[in-house]
């Protein structure tokens, strides 16, 4: 079997709930900052559901993990793909790879054996739709050189990676080995950066691992910074061009801006009312490999990004109904 894309990311089901202002507060008092993604033990993930729980709070489940979801939509939009990850033999291995079958995403389909569960991740949502991550890893902590699959590599047009994998243990040379193989069939490196956190911690590693020349980065505004140490577009592009022959910087609302080789490229973002930005970034990168999977350009794959994350927002989870990426497909071919 020949695939568009194969990923290698942590499997991790989210549990989702909307907070107010207050829950906020008190996050930011135990050291979670708004907005963003912080590891966390799973005792204390938890005590905060708990909490949540007890205020009459009701959680949405379903799989995640931001490779994940991007590669599923790459995959309803129309691509093949094979997820590269470890779940855990538990019900939320279970519920994760039934949802990657019935998502058409090809993936191994053992459960490890293991006192470690499937990953998880707390999502909590505040009244500006932004959205707080809490992650416990679990299982993705023993994720290792061991899962890299040649053969998948070998038979992908691409491999898309996400900057999470650095966090684990094994992350650094499981990302390296991922790299290299791809090197060595012609196969395309795509890379997310996924958050501040991640960059900010483990920036030098990704500068050593991204020196290879990736064929494509994505990154929001603040992970451009922070990784280039820069804070003009001008000079954040120079910088990146050291790393990657192409790059797409997500500003929310606002659209994304990058180059496509020398060219640069400005897309505007589509006027919509936002209740949840979880998985907005990881809907756009699916949905640009997609299109360049297609024949389409950077700037042309960016666009249909950048509508299909504007649908995305206004639904609350990472994900639509299946019915909802076809409805993107249709919507945007008559824009």
């Amino acid at each position: 079997m020949k695939y568009d894309f194969c990923c290698v990311g942590s499997a991790l089901v989210d549990i989702t709930f909307q907070i107010d202002d207050d829950f906020v507060l008190k996050n930011e008092k135990r050291g979670i900052p708004k907005g963003a993604m912080t590891l966390i033990d799973k005792e204390d993930q938890i005590k905060i559901i708990e909490e949540l729980k007890s205020l009459g709070k009701v959680p949405e489940k379903a799989c995640g993990g931001s490779a994940t979801n991007s590669i599923v939509a790459a995959s309803l939009f129309g691509s093949s793909c094979y997820m590269t990850c470890i779940a855990a033999n538990d019900d939320s291995g279970e519920f994760y790879l039934e949802d990657l079958s019935d998502n058409g995403v090809d993936t191994v389909s053992k459960l490890y054996d293991s006192h470690l569960p499937t990953g998880q991740c707390l999502v909590m949502v505040s009244e500006d739709a932004e959205r707080t991550m809490c992650t416990n890893l679990g299982i993705n902590t023993i994720f290792s050189t061991s899962n890299i699959d040649e053969e998948i590599i070998k038979v992908s047009d691409s491999i898309f990676i996400e900057g999470y994998l650095i966090a684990s243990p094994e992350g650094k040379e499981s990302f390296q080995k991922a790299i290299e193989l791809a090197k060595l069939h012609n196969t395309k490196v795509l890379v997310s950066l996924s958050d501040s956190f991640i960059v900010n911690s483990f920036k030098n590693d990704l500068k050593e691992l991204l020196s290879i020349k990736c064929d494509l980065v994505f990154c929001n505004e603040a992970e451009a910074r922070e990784f280039s140490e820069r804070t003009h577009e001008d000079e954040i592009f120079d910088y990146f061009k050291s790393y990657t022959s192409n790059l797409l910087v997500t500003k929310g609302h606002e659209g994304c801006v990058g180059y496509d080789q020398n060219t640069l490229i400005k897309v505007d973002g589509f006027a919509v009312n936002a209740i949840d930005t979880n998985g907005a970034g990881d809907m756009f990168a699916g949905a640009v490999i997609n299109k360049l999977n297609n024949g389409y350009n950077l700037a042309e794959s960016a666009k249909f990004g950048c509508f299909a994350a504007s649908e995305i927002v206004q639904e609350i989870g990472p994900r639509l109904s299946k019915e909802g990426y076809k409805k993107i497909i249709e919507s945007f071919s008559s824009l």
